[in-house]
């Protein structure tokens, strides 16, 4: 059985509302099932990600980010915005602010407002 884009979404949803809600080890458990599913997608690939950094494992998720997402579309601007934010939060300030300053003046509007908030810090 082939998994439709729907059930993908729908998988993925339930996996960042667990991870909202606190509950990092589902989350990753349902981002990594769907990544199983859904190889090379970027949008999974995100997801478990930002499930890895809800989680405390920001190595994981810069590691994600730079090796999975942005090495296949070095452009993609929600990317670099969250390994911006999981760099800051690994006290590696300087490189977070210098994706911060890109995101900022080349990402659409909610990648640019999650930017500027950082960069005013």
């Amino acid at each position: 059985m082939k998994a439709t884009t729907e059930i993908l979404q729908l998988l993925s949803e339930v996996g960042y509302m667990a991870c909202f809600k606190g509950d990092s080890v589902r989350s990753q458990m349902i981002m990594e099932g769907v990544d199983a599913i859904a190889r090379e997608q970027s949008s999974i690939k995100m997801g478990v990600a930002v499930a890895k950094m809800y989680a405390g494992d920001m190595d994981g998720a810069i590691s994600i980010f730079r090796n999975q997402v942005l090495a296949k579309e070095p452009e993609h601007m929600s990317a670099k915005c969250f390994l911006g934010i999981a760099l800051n939060l690994s006290g590696e300030t300087d490189e977070a602010r210098t994706l911060f300053e890109e995101v900022s003046l080349r990402g659409n509007s909610d990648e640019k407002g999650i930017a500027d908030f950082y960069l005013s810090k």
